[in-house]
């Protein structure tokens, strides 16, 4: 798909939302992955009145400090307008029948927001560096407005490591692995660098990944014949500024993609949360990121690290549409010398990476 047609998907009519009261189908994890995202709307004048669950319930009533509601709930409101956050084919269309079955007015919450910001969209379908990263961003950006899956084989290999650049062994290289799991990305970045680097600095909020992160360490240091001392693990979240956070364990997928609210001094919570350039002292070259929609705040907090040391960067850009195309139009604000690109690491909408290096 080339820029005429995407301009053509992006550009054309918006769902007219004016003086309609919007709500959000869902209030799962794929919504938890908006919380950002929506915070940032917010800034622009795109809020809505909350949220809708078929499985409501009193202990599910709020989420995210807005109301859950039945479907049924919203069927005597004439201004009502469903949103569906899913980017899941099959249940888009399940979602749009029960939306026709009580005559509510519904859209894709994808194609509102890449409507409203197509502009954005193709500034950033611009700024990509390789005609492959076009190809890749164009049929993303169409399987979000249309909720239709791509034919287009965009699925290639591992993230974070797959470019050249970003696969070359460097004995000086300190990586920076924000959301390190349980050490998975660890394992293919010595894989790919073959045990040759200076120095690994992790950073997992989850306590039970954490424990599992640092078993993986030292796992690797036997591996390898590696020192315990080339590696800095730290149990805390990543933000724009440093402070406390709530964090709750998504059970029942192994703690992977797991909730982070950020919390003032006063609130308190059970997470300590960083921002790099307050945290890191020393530079670091290489710079991967997956924190569930927190990407945008990690690189606000890091930006002055990001300027100074120019490091590699690998981050997540799938986990909203609002991510989608403010996190590669941010690291370029950042750092406008950075060549960008974009590559897909799974046949979903999930795994899209933006590369970035000097």
């Amino acid at each position: 798909m080339d820029r005429q047609e995407l301009e053509k998907i992006l550009c054309g009519q918006a769902p007219d939302l004016s003086g309609k009261e919007i709500w959000i189908w869902g209030a799962g994890n794929t919504a938890q992955l908006y919380y950002e995202g929506f915070r940032r709307l917010r800034q622009e004048g795109f809020d809505f009145k909350g949220y809708i669950d078929k499985k409501v319930s009193q202990e599910r009533s709020v989420f995210n400090g807005k109301p859950v509601i039945a479907p049924e709930g919203l069927t005597e409101q004439k201004d009502a307008c469903v949103l569906i956050c899913t980017i899941r084919e099959a249940v888009i269309k399940d979602i749009k029948a029960q939306c026709e079955a009580l005559q509510l007015e519904c859209y894709l919450l994808d194609e509102v927001i890449l409507k409203l910001h197509g502009r954005k969209v193709l500034d950033c379908y611009d700024l990509l560096s390789d005609q492959r990263s076009k190809e890749i961003y164009a049929e993303l950006a169409k399987w979000r407005v249309t909720g239709c899956e791509s034919k287009a084989a965009l699925e290639e290999s591992g993230p974070y490591f797959c470019l050249e650049r970003f696969a070359t062994e460097d004995p000086k290289e300190v990586f920076v692995d924000c959301g390190a799991y349980i050490g998975d990305s660890i394992e293919e970045y010595l894989k790919k660098k073959k045990g040759t680097f200076q120095k690994i600095i992790a950073f997992e909020p989850d306590r039970q990944n954490y424990s599992r992160l640092k078993e993986q360490v030292e796992k690797e240091c036997g591996k390898w014949g590696l020192q315990e001392s080339q590696f800095e693990c730290y149990p805390y979240g990543i933000g724009e500024r440093s402070s406390t956070g709530v964090f709750e364990r998504y059970e029942g997928n192994d703690g992977y993609g797991s909730k982070v609210i950020e919390a003032s001094s006063e609130e308190g919570g059970n997470l300590r949360i960083v921002a790099l350039d307050e945290f890191l002292n020393e530079p670091y070259s290489f710079l991967k990121a997956d924190i569930e929609g927190y990407e945008y705040q990690m690189l606000l907090g890091a930006q002055n690290g990001i300027r100074k040391h120019k490091p590699l960067l690998a981050v997540c850009i799938y986990h909203n549409a609002v991510d989608f195309y403010s996190i590669p139009l941010l690291i370029k604000e950042i750092l406008p010398e950075y060549q960008i690109a974009v590559r897909q690491h799974l046949d979903d909408l999930s795994e899209t990476v933006v590369y970035a290096w000097t």
